[in-house]
């Protein structure tokens, strides 16, 4: 903030696939836990498709909003929110990249 004026930052790709997921997902934390960052990369790697991935690696771990990840892919804002949480239809969740990682990541929570 300068002079009573908030500064945003804008973080430009020109293309989600150059990003080196690596060194993007999730780190261990202050305590070490690996084993722990190794399955967050692997369920974020392996359970969502291709498209709900580049908007997990831009909200989460870049912390672009939806909007940002909307403009940079230049789609809808609402298409992001359903990449990342789905929708309802008749009463029942339908896809959502949070939903495919609360069950591939269900066994480390639970253990």
């Amino acid at each position: 903030m300068s002079g009573g004026v908030c500064e945003r930052r804008e973080v430009l790709w020109a293309d989600f696939d150059a990003l080196d997921s690596a060194s993007l997902l999730w780190w261990p934390d202050a305590g070490g836990d690996d084993a722990r960052a190794r399955a967050v990369r692997r369920a974020v790697e392996e359970a969502l498709s291709p498209k709900q991935r580049e908007v997990v690696v831009a909200y989460f771990f870049e912390g672009l909003s939806e909007p940002e990840i909307a403009r940079q892919l230049g789609i809808a804002q609402q298409v992001v929110h359903k990449r990342i949480h789905g929708v309802r239809r008749d009463g029942r969740a339908i896809g959502g990249a949070l939903r495919k990682l609360a069950e591939a990541l269900a066994p480390l929570v639970r253990s």
